[in-house]
């Protein structure tokens, strides 16, 4: 928009600095904008869909961004979109009745038009979709029934800002305009006595609104208590945001707002409204900031809470702090998400020879003090048991009774061996269980003997027990206490393969999920099982992942020697594909899959909980690098807290969209005399089946013959349309009528993801075979086109 500066521009241009930074050629591509009337909000869509992005002087451009409509219509073979705005006035606008496409007769057409000509557009592309906010992505939902992923990024300030002390004034910085809602402070202002001041800073779109908000202070009576900074240069806002007591921010349904990062980054406690739109994201009643609803009476509240009591200000500004430094919010990530390529440039000559230089200096005593501190384990939560013997020894953990003089047998010595070793692993995660608090607690990937679940037994008294294992057939036992002076306690295991089926338990049961040293043995869909998780658990639920470190300071020195950096390399015949470790991760990875699936970050950190030996050069190294070692211990905790629900996983973890690869395939009709056939096809998934484009739903036709060899394979026949989660279609051919005298065969049906696969795979779909003449086979091919 000509003549228009704000968050969006600055993001765009932020953009293009950080993948300069990363090794990356960009630019940005600007078109001017003007959405009215109907004819012209046309000419701007038909001039985005004619620019062509392919190449530039004959050099092709490998990737195109798009951040906005109508410019993210460009042409280009590879685009990848990560939305700051649709035309809002197709959308949530127009149902509130605020777009001015409602005063058009054309208004409805030209909606249905920028709707069409988004699906089309994001269709194109091969990888998720992103947007810049939970919000975002929400409205994208909800309006064209398509999943993206929020992908957060750094205010332009990010590295200036800086926490200050608590000044008797709240800042207001931002463009003026009314969706912003000046006038709602100025009201709620006049509604708080005392001295406490109202600092705006920033410039009105329309200079009018500037007069109208002077008159309304004025009739209010609170001139004198609001300072109007206009527009001010970066200094002066840094160093109100530092002086400030609390930031106020109180747009209407506001799709991210950099004010509420800056604020956080800052320590500054966000006031906010309930229908504020993307600061919900990051601020919580009491925690980060304070939430009113949108009138002048509440609003004036919670200026007198912050203006009464600074203890509470500083409080929720250090929370909002730490919350910000926990959300992984960097260029970096950034860049590494949209162009799925890692971000960090390699290092030249120049660079190797100065971080040799930092290495040399650092004496090595000092180096391996400094990572062990960083990742030593926490402190042991109260308990009755020293070792893992003195729990064996308080419980009957075997089933023989004792009456019959067979039990408790003694268990397996390698068995015993195994739990010692794990010692400390256990009481690391004890320590984040008490934390936390839990009534109900669901164990995911346990096995007898129940040594931990008798450890949390006594730490929580009164806290049930369940689990998932991996069965085949369910498993209770009624645990009995050897010494009175400890808990019996009773446990109910369910079997389920945690990565295709559903957990054997219904929706919020459970305050906590357990899954200590299984993520590494996920072979086919990590996302799954945490969307499971998030679904059993109850909202503000929290989950409990403990995972080998391939990061770790061992890894390292393990690579620097050649060898894997996997914790557990080895194969395990007698255990199946689930025996080994079939992936192991660094802790930024277990946290952003956490974070897809609905969670955000209580805890992240890292601990040695095996052995405390760390090699001095590589010590050294790390400390050299600026590496945060605090993420380099050996077993990766994090500890996710429930709130909202799964998205996408992020970009580089899966081929293809593994939410929609979940179907039912079934026969709804089949006509003995005239051959006629209807498969049924069911959509068992979370997300929608796109019908066209990349990884859109089909299904994939085989023909065996008599002697079942497979003659006829990879035969793609797409669906008629797109199907909702929950939904069904069909699609019918024929087979062979009665009295026919075809070749005999075999017809054998599979639901598939153009692009990626099909969906038996995941174990989440079936195969459907039908008796098939190979004529009639090749009919349906020639159906398929």
């Amino acid at each position: 928009m000509p003549f228009v500066t704000g968050g969006a521009e600055r993001h765009s241009a932020g953009l293009v600095q950080a993948l300069r930074q990363y090794g990356h050629d960009a630019c940005e591509i600007i078109l001017p904008f003007k959405w009215y009337p109907v004819d012209t909000l046309t000419d701007s869509i038909l001039a985005a869909r004619l620019t062509d992005l392919t190449e530039a002087e004959g050099v092709p451009i490998d990737l195109m961004i798009g951040l906005k409509f109508p410019a993210y219509l460009a042409r280009h073979p590879n685009p990848v979109f990560w939305l700051i705005h649709q035309h809002r006035q197709a959308y949530d606008m127009w149902d509130a009745g605020t777009s001015d496409l409602l005063d058009s007769p054309d208004g409805m057409l030209a909606r249905d038009m920028i709707h069409a000509e988004d699906r089309a557009a994001f269709a194109r592309s091969q990888r998720p979709i992103y947007a810049n906010s939970k919000n975002v992505s929400g409205r994208l939902e909800k309006y064209l029934g398509l999943s993206s992923q929020a992908l957060y990024h750094p205010p332009p300030l990010v590295d200036f800002l800086r926490q200050g002390g608590f000044g008797n004034y709240i800042f207001a910085p931002g463009r003026l305009n009314p969706s912003k809602r000046v006038d709602l402070m100025l009201r709620a202002l006049a509604k708080v006595p005392g001295s406490l001041r109202l600092v705006i800073a920033g410039v009105p779109e329309n200079p009018a609104y500037l007069h109208e908000l002077r008159d309304l202070a004025a009739a209010l009576g609170v001139s004198g208590r609001v300072d109007w900074l206009g527009g001010i240069d970066d200094a002066t806002m840094i160093r109100q945001y530092a002086e400030a007591r609390a930031v106020v921010f109180t747009p209407h349904d506001e799709d991210l707002g950099y004010i509420t990062l800056e604020a956080m980054l800052s320590g500054k406690p966000v006031i906010t409204t309930t229908d504020a739109g993307g600061p919900l994201e990051f601020i919580s009643q009491n925690r980060e900031g304070l939430i009113t609803a949108p009138d002048p009476e509440s609003l004036s509240e919670a200026f007198i809470a912050v203006s009464e009591d600074v203890a509470l200000a500083e409080a929720m500004g250090r929370a909002g702090l730490d919350r910000y430094q926990n959300l992984n919010i960097s260029w970096e990530h950034v860049v590494e998400t949209l162009t799925g390529e890692t971000a960090k440039a390699q290092p030249g000559a120049a660079q190797i020879a100065a971080l040799e230089a930092r290495m040399a200096e650092i004496p090595t005593d000092e180096a391996v003090a400094s990572v062990q501190a960083a990742v030593a384990p926490p402190p042991a939560p109260p308990s009755p048991f020293r070792s893992i013997t003195e729990v064996l020894d308080a419980y009957a953990f075997d089933t023989m009774p004792l009456e019959y003089g067979v039990g408790p047998a003694p268990v397996e010595p390698g068995l015993v061996q195994y739990l010692g070793s794990h010692w400390t692993r256990y009481q690391t995660t004890l320590h984040h269980i008490v934390d936390c608090a839990p009534s109900d607690i669901l164990d995911v990937g346990v096995f007898p003997p129940l040594v931990f679940e008798a450890m949390v037994t006594n730490a929580l008294p009164g806290v049930k027990m369940s689990g998932v294992w991996e069965g085949p057939n369910p498993y209770a036992q009624s645990v009995k206490s050897l010494n009175p002076a400890y808990p019996d306690f009773d446990i109910e295991l369910r079997p389920a393969n945690i990565e295709r089926d559903a957990m054997p338990y219904g929706d919020a049961e459970f305050d906590m999920v357990l899954g200590m040293e299984i993520f590494e043995h996920l072979a086919l869909d990590p996302h799954f099982f945490l969307s499971q998780a998030a679904r059993v658990l109850r909202p503000e639920g929290h989950i409990i992942l403990t995972t080998p470190n391939v990061g770790s300071h061992r890894g390292v020195q393990k690579m620097l020697n050649r060898q894997s950096p996997y914790s557990f390399g080895i194969f395990v015949p007698t255990g199946g594909v689930y025996g080994r470790h079939n992936r192991e991760y660094t802790p930024r990875e277990v946290e952003a899959l956490a974070h897809a699936a609905g969670f955000e970050t209580k805890y992240l950190g890292t601990a040695d909980v095996y052995e405390k030996h760390v090699d001095p050069s590589t010590a050294a190294l790390l400390i050299a690098r600026g590496d945060e070692l605090h993420l380099r211990g050996e077993t990766i905790v994090f500890v996710g807290r429930k709130t909202s629900s799964p998205k996408l996983p992020p970009a580089g973890f899966y081929h293809g969209d593994p939410t929609r690869l979940s179907g039912e395939l079934s026969v709804a009709k089949d006509e003995g005399a005239t051959g006629l056939t209807q498969i049924a096809i069911h959509n068992t998934s979370s997300s929608w089946w796109p019908s066209s484009g990349n990884q859109a739903t089909a299904l994939l036709m085989e023909w065996i013959n008599g002697d079942n060899y497979l003659v006829h394979t990879n035969v793609i026949l797409p669906l008629n349309e797109a199907v909702g989660p929950g939904e069904s279609t069909t699609v019918n051919f024929r087979r062979d009528a009665e009295g026919a005298t075809p070749t005999g065969g075999t017809l054998k049906l599979q639901l598939f993801q153009t692009g990626v696969g099909a969906f038996t795979g995941t174990g989440r779909a079936n195969i459907l075979t039908l008796p098939c003449s190979e004529e009639a086979f090749l009919a349906l091919a020639k159906q398929a086109g």
